[in-house]
């Protein structure tokens, strides 16, 4: 998927919402809302949970998880807009982009006030790529990571982790 935060997170759905979230190894999830805590319905099988919402919830969005009967409060990172901007892409992919550092790899950010890390690579022939590490397992199906268009940079913020988090970019 070229893009997960066109599937993943909230989004308006008629005069309604849908959130959705994959989460794999999780037994349950629920979101934050104005009201408290809404459960999300697994989808068959799946590792999708999802919920459809009269409002939108506050922002930055926040789940409950709970996996081998512990709950866990995380931030969504599906619910954070791309902080690379097409200027800075425009330049990059012109070869103008004198200081491209500031831009790929692992940087520390914070967004909404939330601290984590944002991630970025240039990965133009890439089909997927994802971010692993220890912070989920080193599982390629927890944090993908979505393309800008047909730049070849792909990116993810992850909030809550810090800039020692190891990690490395898994492709496709």
């Amino acid at each position: 998927m070229h893009d997960p935060r066109a599937f993943l997170g909230l989004h308006r759905d008629g005069a309604a919402f849908v959130y959705r979230a994959f989460r794999p190894a999780t037994s349950r999830v629920w979101l934050r809302t104005d009201d408290g805590y809404l459960a999300l319905a697994r989808d068959g099988a799946s590792d999708l949970y999802t919920a459809r919402l009269a409002a939108p919830p506050p922002a930055p969005y926040r789940l409950v998880v709970e996996a081998e009967g512990r709950k866990t409060e995380i931030v969504d990172p599906y619910g954070f807009a791309p902080t690379i901007g097409d200027f800075d892409l425009h330049l990059f992919n012109e070869g103008r982009l004198f200081e491209a550092w500031r831009m790929l790899g692992a940087v520390p950010m914070s967004l909404a006030g939330v601290a984590g890390v944002r991630f970025a690579v240039w990965a133009p022939n890439a089909e997927r790529v994802s971010v692993v590490g220890d912070f989920n397992g080193w599982d390629g199906r927890w944090h993908p990571l979505s393309v800008h268009g047909a730049s070849g940079a792909w990116e993810l913020f992850v909030p809550g982790i810090g800039a020692s988090a190891l990690h490395k970019f898994k492709l496709r």
